[in-house]
């Protein structure tokens, strides 16, 4: 019988030093630039006036003004979470919208999947709505 010599596949060879260390910088950059990017969203878009509407058993509605303050058509991300008198959560709703350039808008959000149901005479005490980063990695 033949006997045949394999090449080594895939062949591995180790990074060089300036290799490693280019993409450790690289690495870096991009999150501080994307840390940057984040922190812009937050000055371009102004969340207030947050009130409770309407509520029942099964569930909230939440409103709230928005206003976008750049010259262009902005589709965010909202993270809105609703908490109890025990600081317990409620509900929360990761959701999207869009806003026209310079615009001030009131708005409405309707949880209707609670954690768990108001118990009769119980009403939600704190809720909060911020923008949801984007996460690139």
């Amino acid at each position: 019988m033949r006997s045949f010599d394999r090449m080594e596949w895939p062949r591995r060879y180790k990074l060089k030093g300036t290799v490693l260390l280019l993409v450790v910088v690289a690495i870096i950059i991009s999150f501080a630039l994307h840390q940057r990017s984040n922190r812009a969203l937050f000055n371009k878009v102004e969340i207030s006036e947050i009130s409770f509407d309407n509520w029942g058993s099964q569930f909230i509605e939440l409103g709230y003004t928005i206003e976008n303050k750049t010259d262009k058509k902005l589709e965010i991300y909202l993270l809105a979470k609703i908490w109890d008198q025990d600081e317990i959560e409620l509900a929360s709703a990761l959701f999207m919208v869009e806003i026209p350039p310079h615009a001030r808008q009131t708005r409405s959000k309707l949880f209707d999947r609670l954690n768990r149901s108001l118990k009769e005479g119980e009403r939600p005490l704190r809720a909060g709505i911020m923008p949801y980063p984007k996460r690139k990695l």
